[in-house]
């Protein structure tokens, strides 16, 4: 009877073994495995990664894997998860999940130059959405760019994040169909202009004093507008051109965008005279770099007769009643306008 009873206990066991069998541990994955499990959850829209690794590995360990998949994806992970672990002697079973803020759409830079063509490039097409991220932030460069190109600045913001992404911002005075408006007629103001007035028979220094005639003749100065608090017409190329009325940025931007369309290099210089901040031009001519004050010569103008005292002159000379950083207005930043075309 004993021996019957033992042989139903082991034939319950078997039972047991084929209906509930004991769970097999998965193989414990490398760091270079787990971010590959990391890669495959994002790409598939998961919002969770479950593997086993090696006890020995750390919580930040496995996290900066998740930032590695994140990385090679053109997104930032924010450092938002939630984690679930279960140790089985020298292996933990992980579940990490993701938030709705793990992970912000990028554009990573990897160096200085990079970051002046990505700049340059997103004021030219307008492009206030794109979030740029890298190791060391450029978030002055893009700041430089802005201050180096008032053609395309209206208003325009650099912003910067915590965590780590910056890019540009539009005016909140213009609405973003007022805003492309301005920009697309000061676009077709400055290429009918160049159209009309220049020839390819003409130098580069020509053309340069063509186009400073112009702005001399066809763009009165505003000396009522003393204090800006914000957004101005005459800040702007679209101001200069189309409403024919400026201040030194105006006519500094105007004179940048109406370069652009005539194929020469040309930034603005942002310094102070004797009656406080001022912008003028510095341009490519030949293998010269010179200074052009519009504005200045515009405002030293008396009747008709135009002046020259501020058009493509030295370094040297300019700076006799102007003054600015010397290193961040420099040759390469001109060189730079060629990201413009």
């Amino acid at each position: 009877m004993k021996r019957l009873n033992r042989r139903i206990v082991v034939l319950g066991m078997l039972l047991l073994l084929l209906c509930y069998p004991i769970p097999v541990q998965a193989a414990a994955l490398s760091l270079q495995e787990i971010c590959q499990e990391f890669e495959e959850a994002i790409q598939n829209g998961e919002n969770q990664a479950v593997f086993t690794a090696n006890s020995a590995y750390t919580l930040d360990q496995i996290l900066k894997q998740l930032e590695k998949a994140a990385e090679a994806q053109q997104l930032l992970y924010t450092g938002d998860y939630t984690c679930q672990k279960q140790i089985f002697g020298d292996q933990t079973h992980y579940t990490i999940g993701f938030t709705e803020d793990s992970f912000v759409k990028v554009k990573r830079l990897d160096s200085e130059k990079a970051a002046v063509k990505a700049a340059l490039k997103a004021l030219k097409n307008s492009d206030y959405t794109t979030r740029f991220y890298s190791d060391s932030s450029y978030y002055s460069v893009f700041l430089l760019m802005l201050q180096q190109h008032p053609e395309y600045n209206y208003n325009t913001m650099v912003w910067k994040n915590d965590n780590g992404t910056y890019g540009y911002h539009r005016s909140r005075e213009l609405t973003d169909t007022e805003q492309d408006q301005m920009m697309r007629r000061a676009e077709k103001k400055a290429a009918a202009i160049v159209k009309k007035q220049l020839n390819h028979s003409m130098t580069d220094l020509q053309k340069l004093k063509v186009l400073h005639n112009y702005l001399l003749k066809n763009c009165k100065y505003n000396y009522n507008l003393e204090e800006i608090d914000g957004y101005e017409d005459e800040l702007t190329a679209y101001g200069t051109l189309c409403k024919k009325k400026a201040v030194c940025q105006g006519y500094t931007a105007a004179f940048n965008l109406l370069a652009q369309k005539a194929g020469i290099y040309s930034i603005a210089v942002c310094g102070k005279v004797s009656t406080g901040s001022h912008t003028w031009n510095y341009v490519k001519v030949g293998r010269q770099y010179l200074h052009i004050d519009c504005t200045w010569d515009k405002t030293l103008q008396t009747g008709a007769k135009l002046r020259y005292d501020y058009f493509a002159i030295s370094g040297e000379l300019i700076a006799q009643n102007h003054t600015w950083n010397e290193k961040k207005f420099t040759p390469d930043h001109v060189a730079y306008c060629k990201y413009l075309y």
